[in-house]
């Protein structure tokens, strides 16, 4: 078992000659306590060590009572001392420096992935007090795959790690390289079983080899990965060693032609926060299905992450100026005509269509804040102006990434608790855009919105990520059928059948269904045979911005009112 042993030459300031001053230490030590260290070090700025106390056997593999004879670097492997040296030249200036990952190196050359952690010594300038533990203890949570890689949120919170130690990037270059290596299916299925096991044991090694502390690559899924890196490494020597591998295990009968591209991480005056939500937004993109290829990333990104910042920036103020418009487009009863209600439509700049910004919204975290202020504009149109007549209705979009942030959702209901006068009038639909992540909390959030009198729908039925499991988790009051089998009905029928069976499962569960792109009365006449209650779409009316007063404010060509009821008349 380690000694807990104390260095035999005692630091500066020490009383004596005879050791450290036991009650100042215990003091410096306990308030160093947030490092959960296996070894507490004093050294100099550049790295002498002073003192040593803690399990040195076992971590560094050097007894403690000897590492004053060493300087710090030499506990640590080649490959990551610049970044040792960055983050002791950040402790000297001042800053508190958290969890840099690193291998550490024993003297027989075995290394073992550590955290370091330090700050200057509060009562004496000229000394750095460190603390070491076993990476295991930080990195060891981040959730992994079984083949031990990381999976896209462990690289996530790694990426975190990595920008917090090099927030200016004056530090030792770091790097995220993305892979594209579409080949490796057939590649493991000329393996055969065990070949395939051999090549995923020697690939996910190779990659390991790569990263930062060894630990941190991921796979994404899809054949596609991640490796956070150093500037020792190149992403071309990353793609020359799969390369290699794949030659090796197959007798140079099948060639994998890997994409690559690199990002990298640090500098550009940005801050760690919206370089973070900048990499999230990439990530994102590249491990969605369609989410292109990486050299559209690549030429997107720019050679840092500074172009997403800009426009992450832009689309941070243009919520917090409120720079956007509601449009509202009708919600038609097909079995007797009425207008049930209209669905509030945000709008950008010259009437684009908002897709791409909420999307981008959505990637880097910004949606609760878009989705929070579209519904305050909603709120203040139903209370006053066109909106305010207690016979209309209106539907209000929100992400299911909103319903997932606790801050979010309690902002939400504080606004929902405080708009209990359009109880009754104020909708929801829970946008499938983004998948929902977990379908309990947000079921939660839905039913605690039901609760207080408010209708929710879930939109865009049946595709991408909205799939019928979600009818089982998640309590709704109607579904929208996405727009897609709509359209697929009256071009060629092939989507007949799963109308068919969307509208009969909503029958039976006693949800209500709504049928989007409804552009003829012809389509119209169908969804009614398959008993849709309710249709959208150009035939009934564009979104619109209506003028005026009252009832009357929202009649068109098409859209009459009849008894203070707004009613489609073709």
């Amino acid at each position: 078992m380690d000694e807990p042993n104390t260095a035999e030459t005692p630091p500066p300031g020490a009383p004596d000659g005879r050791g450290p001053d036991l009650p100042r230490s215990a003091k410096t030590y306990v308030a160093f306590a947030f490092a959960s260290a296996d070894l507490l070090l004093e050294t100099t700025l550049d790295g002498q060590i002073l003192f040593a106390i803690g399990a040195a056997m076992s971590l560094v593999g050097r007894p403690a009572r000897l590492l004053p004879q060493d300087r710090l670097e030499a506990l640590i492997r080649p490959a990551d001392r610049a970044r040792l040296a960055n983050a002791l030249r950040r402790m000297a200036a001042g800053k508190r420096v958290r969890h840099v990952l690193l291998s550490a190196l024993t003297p027989n050359g075995a290394e073992a992935p550590v955290s370091v952690s330090g700050y200057l010594h509060p009562d004496r300038a000229e000394t750095l007090l460190l603390a070491l533990a076993h990476s295991g203890t930080l990195a060891g949570t981040l959730p992994r795959r079984p083949d031990g890689l990381l999976n896209k949120d462990g690289l996530e919170r790694m990426a975190r790690t990595v920008l917090r130690e090099n927030p200016d990037g004056a530090g030792e270059a770091v790097q995220l390289t993305l892979l594209d290596i579409p080949e490796i299916a057939d590649l493991r299925q000329s393996l055969g079983t065990e070949g395939s096991a051999r090549f995923i044991g020697r690939f996910t090694e190779q990659l390991q080899e790569c990263s930062l502390g060894g630990e941190s690559a991921a796979d994404f899924g899809q054949n596609r990965y991640g490796v956070i890196h150093g500037e020792d490494v190149s992403a071309e020597e990353i793609q020359t060693k799969i390369i290699d591998l794949a030659q090796s295990l197959t007798g140079g009968k099948l060639n994998l032609t890997p994409q690559s591209a690199s990002i990298p991480l640090g500098g550009d005056d940005i801050s760690v926060e919206e370089a973070t939500n900048a990499l999230l937004y990439t990530l994102n993109r590249f491990t969605a299905d369609g989410g292109g290829s990486l050299a559209d990333l690549a030429k997107s990104a720019g050679s840092r992450l500074s172009p997403t910042v800009a426009r992450m920036r832009e689309v941070r103020a243009m919520i917090e100026r409120g720079d956007f418009d509601l449009h509202f487009q009708p919600i038609v009863d097909l079995w007797n005509s009425a207008v049930h209600h209209f669905e509030a439509l945000v709008r950008f700049g010259n009437d684009q269509s908002p897709y791409g910004t909420v999307t981008f919204a959505e990637d880097l975290g910004l949606v609760g804040e878009l989705d929070l202020a579209i519904l305050g504009r909603a709120i203040a149109f139903m209370r006053q102006g066109p909106g305010a007549d207690a016979n209309l209705k209106f539907a209000v979009n929100l992400s299911g990434r909103s319903l997932s942030n606790a801050a979010i959702a309690a902002r939400l209901m504080r606004m929902i608790l405080e708009a209990s006068d359009l109880k009754g009038r104020l909708m929801f639909e829970v946008t499938e855009s983004a998948a929902i992540q977990d379908l309990q909390v947000v079921n939660g959030v839905i039913q605690e919105i039901r609760g207080h009198g408010n209708l929710v729908g879930l939109d865009d039925f049946g595709a991408g990520a909205a799939a019928f499991h979600y009818l089982r988790a998640l309590k709704v009051d109607h579904v929208k059928i996405d727009g897609s089998y709509v359209r697929e009905a009256v071009e060629t029928g092939a989507s007949l059948p799963f109308l068919r069976a969307i509208a009969h499962l909503c029958r039976e569960l006693k949800i209500a269904t709504i049928a989007e792109h409804i552009e003829s009365q012809e389509t119209a006449n169908l969804l009614r045979l398959y008993n849709v209650r309710y249709g959208q779409g150009y035939y009934f009316g564009k979104a619109m911005k209506p003028q005026g007063q009252g009832l009357a404010a929202w009649q068109t060509g098409h859209i009459q009112r009849r008894n203070d009821v707004l009613f489609f008349c073709p």
